[in-house]
C-alpha cells in the first residue's frame, strides 16, 4: 500500500514539474492534459485510499498505523504543489487559465462519478442476471430430478 502511495506521489511530482514548465512557456490546458490528469488522479486516489481505510473494519479493530501519517504528508505535498501550479498558471499562463482548469477538473470529477455509477449499475445487472439464471437452472434441475424420481419409483406415487 505504501509502495502504491509512493508511486502515485512520484508520478504526480513529475507531472507537477512538467506543468510548471509548460505554464512558464505559456502553454494552454490542452497541452498539459496528460500531466494535469495524472495530478488529479493521484490526488483523488490518495483521498479514496484514505476514505477506504477510515471505513475499514479491520483498521478500526486494530487501530491506526504509521502509513496514515505518510498519506497525510503526501496529500499536504500535493496541496502545496497545487498552490504552486495555481501561482504558475496565474503568473505565466494566459488570462483565465486557472479558472479553465478548475472548470475542467469539476467536469472530469462529474464524468468519473457518472462512469463509476454506470459501471456499478452494469455490475448489478450482471449479478442479477446470474442470480436469475442460477435460480432457473436450479428449479429446472429439481423439476427434472422429481420427474426422474417419480418415473423410477412408480410405487411411491401410486396413491395419486
Amino acid at each position: 500500500m505504501i509502495a502504491e502511495t509512493i508511486a502515485l506521489v512520484s508520478a504526480a511530482n513529475a507531472a507537477i514539474s512538467q506543468v510548471k514548465q509548460l505554464a512558464a512557456h505559456g502553454k494552454d490546458i490542452a497541452s498539459m492534459g496528460r500531466q494535469l490528469s495524472t495530478i488529479m488522479e493521484a490526488e483523488e486516489t490518495l483521498k479514496a485510499q484514505g476514505e477506504t481505510k477510515k471505513k475499514s473494519l479491520f483498521r478500526k479493530a486494530m487501530g491506526k498505523s504509521a502509513d496514515d501519517m505518510q498519506e497525510f504528508l503526501e496529500l499536504e505535498k500535493l496541496k502545496e504543489a497545487r498552490k504552486e501550479i495555481e501561482s504558475h498558471f496565474r503568473l505565466y499562463g494566459r488570462p483565465g487559465l486557472w479558472n479553465d482548469w478548475i472548470k475542467y477538473e469539476a467536469e472530469a470529477r462529474v464524468r468519473k462519478k457518472q462512469e463509476a455509477e454506470e459501471r456499478e449499475r452494469a455490475r448489478a445487472a450482471i449479478i442479477s442476471g446470474l442470480q436469475w439464471t442460477l435460480a432457473v437452472i436450479f428449479f429446472v434441475g429439481v423439476l427434472i430430478w422429481l420427474l426422474y424420481f417419480a418415473s423410477n419409483n412408480r410405487g411411491v406415487l401410486s396413491w395419486l
